[in-house]
C-alpha cells in the first residue's frame, strides 16, 4: 500500500471545505423550500450544527486509534470478517457517490450550458479528470485543493452580491409559521450536503503538527464556511423568490445570475457553472480517492495499487452512466443516497465508537 504523506491543518481545512461544497449549493434551496419553506435557512444552520457534532463523533472515534486510518483498525474493532464487509461497503458507497455526484453535475451542464453536446462526452471528461486526480496520494490531494480553494470564494461572492438588488426580506416572514415539524424535516434533507466531513475517517492519522485540540478545530473552521455558504445561499434564493417560485426552479442560484447583466462580465451565470466546476470535481475526486483507500484495505497487507482501483471504479462509474440519463430517475437515487450517506457517515461510526468504548472497558476490567 502507497504511504501517506502528512498534511497540515490548512490543508485539512481547505479539502474539507472543497469536499462538503457539491452539486447541493445549486438545488439546496429549491429542495428546502419544498420542506422548511421560508424557514429553509434555519433548516440548513440546524443541519449545519448537526455536522459539527457527525465531526466530532468522527474526531472521537478517531483519536482512540490515532495512527491508522479507519479502513485499517475496522478489523479490530468487529473483527476480520465483519471489517472486510465493511471496507467493501465503505468503497462501494463512495463510489456510488462520485457516480451521483457526477451524473448530478452533468444534467445540471446539459440543461445550462452544454445543450448540444452529448451527455456522456461530458460525464466522461469529468470522468478522466477527476479519476486522474484520484490516483494521487493525499498530500497531493490537499496541494490541489488549496489550488482550487479561490474558485469557491469566487462563487461565494457572486452568490453573496447578487442578493443586492431585488430582495425582499419579506419574504423570509413569519418565522416558524408552521411550527417545527416543517424544520425539522429540512434538517434531515439538508444534512447531506454537509456531507464530505467524513474525510476525516481517513485523513485523521496524517494531519501532522499540534494535538487533537487543533485537529478538531481545523474541522470546525471548515464546516463554520460551510454553514456561512449554503445559508448565504438560501437566503438571497429566498429573499429573491418566492415559495412557489423556489419550489419549481431546480436551480435557482443560477437563474438569479442568469438575469444578471453586468458590462464586463455579461453571462455570470456561466461564469459561475465554469467556477463551480472545480468544487464539484475536487468532491468526485475526493470521494474515488476513498473508495480506492477501502478497496486497496480489504486485505491487511494491501489488495493491489490504489491507482489501479481508482480506473476500475471511473469505468464502472463511466458505464453505469449509460443508465442516468433522465433526471427524475437520478433524484430518486440521489434521495436513496441521502439515507445511505447518514448509515455511512453517522449511524456506523457511531456504532463502532460504541463497540471500541465497550471492548476497551472489558480490556480494563480484566
Amino acid at each position: 500500500m502507497m504511504r501517506e504523506e502528512s498534511i497540515n491543518g490548512r490543508q485539512l481545512i481547505t479539502l474539507t471545505i472543497m469536499a462538503q461544497l457539491g452539486t447541493e449549493v445549486l438545488s439546496l434551496p429549491h429542495v428546502g423550500a419544498e420542506n422548511a419553506r421560508q424557514d429553509t435557512w434555519l433548516a440548513v444552520l440546524i443541519s449545519g450544527v448537526a455536522a459539527q457534532i457527525g465531526i466530532l463523533l468522527i474526531w472521537w472515534l478517531g483519536s482512540r486509534y490515532p495512527n491508522r486510518n479507519f479502513y485499517a483498525y475496522t478489523r479490530e474493532v468487529v473483527g476480520r470478517p465483519i471489517g472486510f464487509v465493511l471496507n467493501l461497503l465503505y468503497g462501494c458507497y463512495y463510489s456510488f457517490s462520485g457516480l451521483l455526484i457526477t451524473a448530478l453535475y452533468t444534467d445540471i451542464l446539459k440543461r445550462w450550458m452544454f445543450l448540444l453536446t452529448p451527455r456522456w462526452l461530458i460525464f466522461l471528461m469529468l470522468m478522466i479528470i477527476c479519476g486522474y486526480a484520484a490516483t494521487s496520494s493525499l498530500k497531493r490531494l490537499a496541494f490541489i485543493s488549496q489550488s482550487f480553494i479561490i474558485f469557491p470564494v469566487i462563487c461565494f461572492l457572486l452568490i453573496a452580491f447578487s442578493g443586492i438588488y431585488g430582495l425582499d426580506a419579506r419574504n423570509l416572514l413569519p418565522v416558524l409559521s408552521h411550527g417545527w415539524a416543517p424544520v425539522i424535516k429540512g434538517v434531515y434533507v439538508a444534512y447531506s450536503a454537509y456531507i464530505g466531513y467524513d474525510l476525516l475517517l481517513y485523513a485523521y492519522p496524517y494531519v501532522q503538527g499540534g494535538s487533537k485540540k487543533k485537529l478538531l478545530i481545523a474541522m470546525s473552521i471548515a464546516n463554520a464556511f460551510t454553514i456561512v455558504f449554503y445559508v448565504t445561499v438560501c437566503l438571497v434564493c429566498t429573499t429573491m423568490f418566492g415559495q412557489k417560485q423556489l419550489i419549481i426552479v431546480p436551480e435557482p442560484i443560477v437563474f438569479i445570475l442568469k438575469n444578471y447583466r453586468i458590462q464586463v462580465l455579461q453571462s455570470l451565470d456561466i461564469l459561475f457553472l465554469v467556477f463551480y466546476v472545480f468544487v464539484v470535481s475536487t468532491t468526485i475526486y475526493v470521494y474515488f480517492f476513498l473508495a480506492s483507500k477501502a478497496f486497496v484495505h480489504l486485505r491487511t497487507a494491501g489488495l493491489g495499487k490504489s491507482y489501479h482501483w481508482v480506473w476500475a471504479i471511473v469505468t464502472i462509474c463511466f458505464a453505469a452512466s449509460f443508465f442516468l440519463t433522465k433526471r427524475n430517475d437520478i433524484l430518486r437515487i440521489a434521495a436513496f443516497q441521502d439515507q445511505l450517506s447518514i448509515l455511512a457517515v453517522v449511524a456506523l461510526p457511531l456504532l463502532l465508537l460504541l463497540i471500541s468504548g465497550i471492548r476497551s472497558a472489558g480490556r480494563h476490567r480484566v
